[in-house]
């Protein structure tokens, strides 16, 4: 005979009242935005942990992930940490925006320097701080000012980037005394300061500039402050690319920086392409990077795995450096976005 059974309803206020006592004694644990993110750190040991921590005080991260913050310039993401790989370099680095991008950049430059000074680096002195607030003291700022890290498992460094504006209001006091003044002459109005960085460790300082359709003939009298080879740089530049060589310049923006230490001492240059413009998308810009000696960077590839594929027109990847060695080859570095929780 076949059994019938009849289905009777529990008793709903049991169900909730036991369902509670279920939960009181397995709370249920919050997601974080940024798990991915911690994992990636904590794969770095020692630096890793140091870097999350400092991130933690900036207040960029808190327990609960990511602070709700809105989008930063800094990256293409709006993710407001970027993460720099060098070829030459196997240290943690990074640069981190300080504060929510939404407020007033103008306070940034003196929360940059407190930060600097409770992490043990040395702020800029009141001569360069006072150039520096002269020059943003002149026009509307972007970021106003943002913070690099860098720790080699034993020691933690800072960096100051602030903004310069186009309109900055008087930096010939700082440009008189740099050795590659006569290039901005060279290249005209098409060249602007842009930003200046200042190493809290060896207090060498960084003028980064950039200028609009210059050609390959610019090379050499980039390089002669530095005394390093044209030709080395501009192969370097094809090879990169793995194109062609031609007149002119694989993008039509050109950043470059001089980094300035003793007197005596030549000052380092470095060129800046952005990825995106060279690429495309982070596809390309990935096979790109790994066939240019970033293929054994396991920390590269451990960031890579973690982050989510980005929109048509996004890409985490940020500019490319080229830092010119007498001699030698450049040194080659690469910025990526962290994987921010952006909603795109």
């Amino acid at each position: 005979m076949l059994a019938v059974f009849q289905y009777t309803p529990p008793d709903m206020a049991h169900f909730i009242e036991e369902g509670q006592a279920m939960f009181s004694f397995s709370p249920a644990i919050p997601s974080r935005s940024d798990l991915d993110w911690c994992w990636y750190l904590r794969r770095q040991g020692r630096a890793g942990e140091a870097i999350e921590r400092v991130l933690h005080n900036i207040g960029v991260m808190h327990p609960g992930g990511w602070a709700d913050w809105s989008a930063s310039s800094l990256t293409d993401t709006g993710s407001p940490v970027e993460v720099v790989f060098s070829t030459h370099d196997k240290a943690a680095t990074l640069t981190t925006e300080v504060d929510n991008p939404s407020h007033d950049p103008n306070t940034r430059f003196g929360q940059v320097c407190s930060i600097m000074a409770d992490l043990g680096g040395t702020p800029p002195d009141a001569a360069l701080r006072d150039v520096i607030s002269a020059a943003q003291g002149a026009a509307k700022l972007h970021y106003g000012a943002r913070l690099g890290l860098r720790h080699d498992g034993n020691t933690l460094s800072t960096m100051l980037f602030a903004e310069l504006p186009t309109a900055a209001s008087d930096l010939s006091t700082l440009m008189s005394q740099a050795p590659f003044e006569p290039i901005l002459q060279i290249l005209g109005p098409s060249a602007r300061t842009t930003m200046l960085g200042y190493d809290g460790t060896t207090r060498k300082v960084t003028i980064f500039c950039e200028a609009d359709g210059v050609k390959r003939t610019i090379l050499p009298a980039l390089c002669g402050p530095a005394q390093v080879s044209p030709d080395v740089l501009s192969m370097s530049i094809d090879g990169m690319t793995d194109a062609a060589p031609s007149m002119d310049l694989p993008t039509q923006k050109l950043r470059f920086s001089y980094t300035i230490g003793a007197t005596e001492s030549l000052p380092t240059l470095s060129l800046a392409f952005s990825s995106k413009a060279l690429f495309g998308t982070d596809d390309a810009i990935e096979r790109r990077v790994r066939a240019c000696s970033f293929a054994k960077q396991a920390h590269y590839t451990q960031l890579m795995e973690n982050l989510p594929v980005a929109p048509k027109g996004i890409t985490h990847h940020g500019d490319i450096h080229m830092t010119a060695r007498k001699d030698a080859a450049p040194a080659m570095s690469i910025n990526v976005a962290a994987p921010w929780d952006y909603s795109f």
